[in-house]
């Protein structure tokens, strides 16, 4: 039973039993982020699954550059001559210490919120990032007074990797009144804990083997030690709350802090953090300045850093959830400042390595994103300015060719992609240098997206007056649409093939076909599109969206599960993918109609699906889920596109749209 299954509970609480039942309050992770990228992930039982779960997870260069700074504290609590601790870590065959057994409740309100109760003496603990600052907030309030010991546990490291007990660290710290600071290693910043405690007490040592369990069912080493420099002691006045930051900002020794400013601080950070709709709260997660002071957003958390499909997929759901047009604005204009060649980027870079361009579909989604925002902010500067130029100059380059082989061909107006050992569509995954489902020719979703990019900058011209432009895009664009209807409809199947490639196409069953039903310039006329979107649900749809392929094909794989090369080989060979329900839910109102019984049905959908916000990562939606039944969340558990495509699909739904 998912949190959300209980009528008492939300997606954003988590009741007394659930927290004493390990199991149960182990999988269940918090996730809180301030527009950096920098983020803190863990579980409500406390304890840490996941190499990426921390109480400090910096960005160095924001968004990317991420560092593993504080990996957790081990409070204990004295009062009365008893001490309670109120940890959990996972080592070799322990959980030690436990204290999600002291739990009476978790809860996100604001900010991830613990409520422990010590034999009647309620301490509550909470925790937040600072708004675009590399620095976290931990304050405790106790019902009576008690002493508080909390040891610091540090990782310092890249927050991919693991760290292990070495020579190199430098043990050193210093500490002054309501102030200690580390650096155990020369190439990462030190850390700096400003606190109201009443002293640090030096006390360096190992902490090894560490057990990251979520690690292990990936395949992955799982084993990390960490070092702590000593530990802080507080005295807590009954009902009375004492705090500490920990931060990686230059020039933090120095920072003035007091009871006021921390209030202040708070004051803030609930402000920021208090929306009317949960849903626009999940997408604001993602949301991130880049260093050049530029707006983004985050793939995914934890280990996705910006990538321009994930971004252009999602963001007309940014104005849909209330966020400024400007924004999207700002997106778009930065993502066509990286274009090269007539190609958008797949990922952005970062200081590991440069911008990455192997995507056909990227440069395909921002037209869409960007008809999206002209439609609804009738921007015709910004249009004639920097998008209608740019969109022909895409256009012309994939007329004349450009890399991976992407080019439309002449004799039917259809674009091809592919070269062999490059994942060009987002089916991207692969194995070494092999790549999983290449997809090399002539993709439906591709040749949809390519319509709709003809047609969309038709309309544009027709709107900016340029008359030889429409004409000229539109007897593509027509063309183009002849060529689909002819080349993709399997007559066999009654759906679309998924791949036309020359005299070998492929029939296999995918949901990429309902693009050509979702997009804003529909490919086919409502007979076919019934019959497309009838073979879609039998074949591939679950209570938690489609499957990546139909179970009977002998490619599918219905556990998204083991190793790395054992998930990818699932990733899209049945695993199913949230983000797809909201193409299907418009797909299928065009093919049958907005009557009051197909409304229902999809409002049902998206209940169900609203329900998983409470069962992996609380108050988001995973990337993936297992084919097949029971369907256990995989992939980055708090995912962009699942929570922006849910957003449009309600809106569309409700009729907003």
């Amino acid at each position: 039973m998912s949190v959300a299954d209980s009528p008492s509970e939300t997606p954003l609480w988590v009741s007394k039993e659930a927290c004493k039942d390990f199991a149960r309050s182990s999988q269940l992770e918090w996730l809180d982020t301030n527009h950096t990228g920098a983020f803190a992930m863990g579980t409500v039982a406390g304890v840490n699954t996941r190499r990426y779960h921390s109480l400090l997870i910096a960005s160095q260069h924001p968004p990317t550059d991420r560092v593993s700074i504080l990996s957790r504290v081990e409070e204990n609590v004295t009062f009365s001559g008893k001490t309670f601790e109120l940890a959990a870590a996972q080592y070799p065959g322990a959980v030690r210490p436990r204290g999600f057994e002291l739990l009476d409740e978790f809860r996100i309100d604001p900010f991830p919120t613990w409520r422990y109760n010590l034999d009647g003496v309620i301490v509550q603990k909470t925790l937040c990032l600072l708004e675009k600052e590399q620095s976290v907030l931990l304050c405790y309030r106790a019902s009576q007074a008690c002493q508080m010991r909390v040891r610091l546990m540090l990782s310092f490291r890249d927050y991919h990797s693991l760290a292990h007990q070495n020579t190199l660290l430098s043990p050193c710290a210093r500490f002054a009144d309501g102030r200690c600071s580390c650096t155990p290693y020369a190439s990462l910043p030190s850390l700096t804990i400003l606190h109201d405690g009443h002293a640090f007490q030096p006390d360096g040592q190992w902490y090894l083997n560490n057990e990251y369990l979520r690690e292990l069912e990936r395949g992955l080493d799982f084993c990390e030690d960490l070092y702590s420099p000593g530990y802080l002691l507080f005295d807590l006045p009954a009902n009375t709350p004492v705090w500490l930051l920990a931060t990686i900002e230059a020039g933090a020794w120095d920072r003035k802090l007091d009871s006021t400013a921390i209030d202040a601080i708070l004051a803030a950070e609930t402000k920021r953090r208090t929306f009317p709709d949960p849903l626009a709260r999940a997408l604001d997660q993602f949301r991130v300045i880049r260093e050049n002071d530029g707006p983004s957003l985050i793939a995914g958390y934890p280990w996705f850093t910006d990538w321009s499909r994930d971004i252009l997929i999602s963001l007309p759901a940014l104005s849909t959830a209330g966020f400024a047009p400007a924004e999207t604005k700002a997106i778009l204009g930065m993502l066509l400042e990286q274009r090269a060649q007539g190609l958008l980027p797949n990922r952005l870079g970062d200081r590991q390595g440069t911008v990455e361009y192997n995507t056909v579909d990227a440069t395909l989604w921002f037209f869409v994103a960007a008809y999206a925002y002209i439609e609804q902010s009738g921007d015709l500067e910004f249009l004639a300015g920097t998008v209608y130029p740019a969109a022909v100059d895409i256009i012309d380059w994939q007329n004349r060719g450009t890399a991976f082989n992407i080019k439309n061909d002449p004799f039917d107006n259809l674009l091809f992609a592919g070269i062999p050992g490059v994942q060009l569509t987002w089916m991207d995954a692969k194995i070494g240098d092999y790549v999983v489902t290449p997809r090399i020719g002539k993709p439906v979703e591709i040749n949809a997206l390519w319509y709709n990019a003809l047609k969309i900058t038709a309309a544009w011209a027709g709107t900016l007056g340029y008359s030889a432009d429409y004409a000229k895009l539109t007897t593509q664009a027509n063309a183009t649409r002849d060529s689909f209807q002819r080349k993709f409809w399997n007559e066999q199947k009654g759906c679309l093939y998924d791949v036309v490639a020359g005299s070998v196409n492929d029939a296999s069953v995918r949901p990429n076909q309902i693009f050509s039903l979702s997009l804003p310039f529909l490919l086919l006329e409502r007979e076919q599109a019934r019959s497309i979107v009838t073979v879609v649900r039998n074949e591939l749809m679950t209570p938690l969206g489609l499957r990546t392929l139909a179970p009977g094909d002998h490619s599918y794989r219905g556990r998204f599960e083991g190793d790395m090369a054992a998930r990818d080989s699932a990733y899209h060979q049945g695993t199913v993918w949230p983000w797809l329900t909201g193409p299907f839910i418009s797909a299928y109102l065009y093919a049958f109609g907005r009557n009051p019984l197909n409304l229902a049905y999809c409002k049902e959908i998206l209940e169900i699906l609203e329900g998983q916000m409470g069962v992996c990562c609380l108050g988001s939606l995973s990337e993936v889920y297992d084919g097949d039944p029971p369907q256990h969340p995989g992939g980055c558990p708090a995912q962009l596109w699942s929570i922006a495509q849910f957003i449009l699909a309600r809106s569309v739904v409700s009729g907003t749209s």
